[in-house]
């Protein structure tokens, strides 16, 4: 008689209780979990045009509808970020999205703790998604 109970989903308990995550993975999760914390109350105050947003986009001269968009855009990110299958890609077009908020930021002379901010998510964005999708680790290996 074997050592290793087989359970319901068929994997060895042996081989279930060994396959604890590495703690660069559990790291990610938690930078994930920050991250996207953030990012999602950013989306949900341009889609509610909440009154800071909307002041700002007074101050560059952007159209009225133009926070809406932001915050759409950056909402189909993020879900895109937190599914496994399309985080790679997630990753990257949230990579972009702060980027274009840098971009607006220097453009027009915003503070530079509003760039540094932008840079600082995006930083944290890989960081929390580096450890847990190997197809990121393979785009800067070759």
């Amino acid at each position: 008689m074997s050592t290793t109970a087989i359970t319901d989903d068929r994997v060895p308990h042996t081989a279930r209780s060994a396959a604890r995550p590495h703690p660069q993975v559990v790291a990610g999760r938690i930078i994930t979990a920050l991250a996207s914390a953030f990012l999602a109350f950013d989306a949900t105050t341009h889609l509610a045009r909440e009154t800071h947003v909307m002041e700002f986009n007074a101050e560059i001269g952007a159209p009225a509808w133009f926070p809406v968009v932001c915050g759409a855009v950056l909402a189909v990110c993020l879900v895109g970020y937190l599914v496994p299958r399309t985080r790679a890609m997630g990753t990257i077009l949230l990579t972009a999205y702060l980027g274009g908020a840098c971009a607006i930021n220097l453009a027009t002379a915003a503070t530079t703790a509003n760039v540094v901010f932008a840079v600082a998510m995006a930083v944290l964005v890989w960081a929390g998604a580096w450890p847990r999708d190997a197809r990121l680790r393979a785009l800067l290996q070759n």
